[in-house]
């Protein structure tokens, strides 16, 4: 798929989510949270191989161990993995804020201005550790 292919199938995707309803952003996000309990142990064994890896780059100088510190998915006892999927709770339970006007002012006897709440079109994030941040990201994009 080309770039611009995959700029088209973004703008088509983001023009849907503005006709989505909460309800069906719940039942995404839901299932989001089910995925990731389903599929914990692939997950976790996926994780165990990154930081195996990400270890003999500490080993040769290459990544700090502070870095490499952030990289481990479960945390002491399962407790981070735990935490990330009340995270996708915690999202499901915002009010949904598309449609909301968060500004409305008159500037001229002709000329109404209003900023109203719109589904995101394209998210692009930087990140180097924390796997769990990206089911934040997508679930705060939702």
């Amino acid at each position: 798929m080309s770039a611009e292919q995959v700029a088209r199938a973004a703008r088509e995707a983001s023009n849907m989510l503005q006709t989505i309803t909460s309800a069906q952003k719940s039942a995404v996000l839901q299932r989001i949270k089910q995925v990731l309990i389903e599929r914990r142990s692939e997950i976790v064994e996926a994780n165990r191989q990154d930081k195996d890896a990400a270890k003999k780059e500490v080993e040769a100088g290459k990544l700090s161990s502070s870095l490499f510190s952030r990289l481990d998915i479960e945390g002491s006892g399962g407790e981070k993995y735990s935490t990330l999927l009340q995270g996708v709770d915690d999202v499901d339970h915002i009010a949904d804020p598309i449609g909301q006007v968060t500004l409305a002012r008159k500037l001229d006897t002709d000329l109404d201005l209003y900023r109203v709440v719109c589904p995101v079109g394209v998210c692009l994030v930087i990140f180097e550790a924390r796997p769990e941040v990206v089911v934040n990201i997508a679930c705060l994009a939702i």
